[in-house]
């Protein structure tokens, strides 16, 4: 059950947030050299086990009926869905296999037990053979591998070792929506006990582009471009406020996208193929339109999230420049963006921001914010402006924000949604 916003925050302590890997990229890849042994899910021993009553549970705190229990570990075999693991972020299910869709997006589950495998399905990505996609797997919220992912269809090895107790593991996406799809075909777990990941007390979505998905944000410098061997979702500050929050997130971002315009290279020359608003209502624009699946598929948002971030604007000022009109062009698709977020996160606290890589459109951020707060007799709309990028601090890919920028970012909004009643 979801708290009250403000009891929730009453209780948070501001904790250190690392991002794992930063600095150069893992450039190990994982070993896909033996076979999954996967065994039928309608199997005996499975069906058997599936549903037992963990006889342990109330000592240990859980709940009695896991998804998989038995009183000594095997192996079973699952493919992720609402019944076995808890999802962060947006996903897509398509011929069986189970697509995360944009940055960070995860499944989590809890296991006691010494081995996780899973076959993973990449394209090996959608413009260049450089942007390969990438993996973390986490346990008990720590980025303990990386894996970059090879063309089609490969088992993985994700952890072995000593056993896990009751262990969260999470397999999360480090690399973004349009640098390549990323499915889970199946995962394969030795253990005794798979369950849900527990659902967070507060939930945080962040809407943006290239800043919000991590866009090289581990490169070494400005003369790197866009290069999934470079991102790291982990280390966004999105990702990483979340964590200061022990929140549960989405993050909805694209690199280039605006609300009217695209990032375009000419002041003036608009760049309108696929808009934030094309993106937001639906599961997965991009991976249904390259499939040409129609009509496209809606996000089920449910009771909405305690908090949205809105962190876009960067972009259509390529296009508006300073020209007035332009401007108020943008003000007015922010105003109507607000409504909808609003219409699907009834509840939220809903903060409008831009500022890191610049902040000439934050003046129609606010505007809007204020007129859309008045119209709607809504309190509970707000404006954060990100300090600006340092030199000292190192840039990514591009110009983008470097991992430190990111750690930075993440302390400002943890701290400003702190405040927030």
């Amino acid at each position: 059950m979801k708290k009250k916003f403000a009891a929730v925050l009453a209780v948070l302590a501001l904790t250190a947030c690392g991002s794992g890997n930063s600095g150069e990229p893992v450039t190990s890849y994982a070993d896909t050299s033996q076979e999954l042994n996967v065994i039928s899910e309608t199997s005996e021993t499975s069906a058997a086990a599936g549903h037992d009553f963990d006889p342990e549970a109330e000592d240990k705190g859980l709940e009695g009926v896991p998804y998989f229990y038995a009183p000594h570990a095997e192996e079973v075999v699952f493919v992720p869905s609402e019944e076995n693991v808890k999802f962060n972020g947006r996903y897509i299910k398509h011929n069986d296999i189970c697509y995360l869709s944009y940055t960070c997006s995860a499944v989590r589950f809890n296991m006691t037990g010494d081995r996780v495998e899973a076959v993973l399905v990449s394209n090996g990505g959608a413009y260049s053979g450089r942007q390969q996609g990438w993996i973390g797997v986490e346990i008990n919220g720590e980025l303990t591998k990386r894996i970059r992912l090879e063309d089609g269809e490969q088992s993985y090895v994700l952890y072995e070792g000593e056993e896990l107790k009751n262990a969260e593991v999470a397999i999360v996406k480090l690399t973004e929506n349009q640098i390549t799809n990323t499915g889970i075909k199946s995962i394969t777990c030795n253990a005794s006990r798979i369950a849900p990941a527990a659902e967070k007390e507060l939930s945080i979505e962040v809407i943006g582009d290239s800043i919000t998905c991590g866009y090289s944000n581990e490169a070494d410098g400005p003369e790197y471009g866009f290069n999934g061997d470079y991102e790291n979702g982990a280390a966004t500050y999105g990702y990483l406020t979340a964590k200061n929050l022990d929140a549960d997130y989405s993050l909805v971002c694209i690199s280039g996208l605006g609300l009217i315009s695209n990032y375009t290279d000419y002041v003036g020359e608009k760049e309108d193929y696929l808009l934030m608003d094309m993106v937001y209502d639906y599961t997965d624009t991009n991976f249904e339109q390259r499939r040409g699946m129609e009509p496209l598929s809606e996000w089920d948002f449910g009771d909405g999230s305690d908090i949205v971030v809105i962190n876009i604007g960067t972009n259509d000022y390529s296009y508006t420049g300073r020209d007035e009109d332009r401007q108020y062009e943008f003000y007015e698709a922010y105003y109507a963006f607000l409504g909808d977020v609003r219409e699907h996160n009834p509840d939220a606290e809903i903060v409008c921001t831009m500022g890191i890589m610049g902040a000439e459109l934050f003046g129609q951020i606010e505007e809007a914010a204020a007129d859309f707060s008045r119209d709607n007799s809504d309190e509970h709309i707000h404006t954060m402006k990100f300090d600006y990028q340092s030199e000292e601090d190192g840039y990514g890919g591009d110009y983008h924000p470097s991992v430190a920028t990111h750690k930075k970012a993440a302390e400002q909004l943890t701290a400003f949604l702190e405040t927030l009643e």
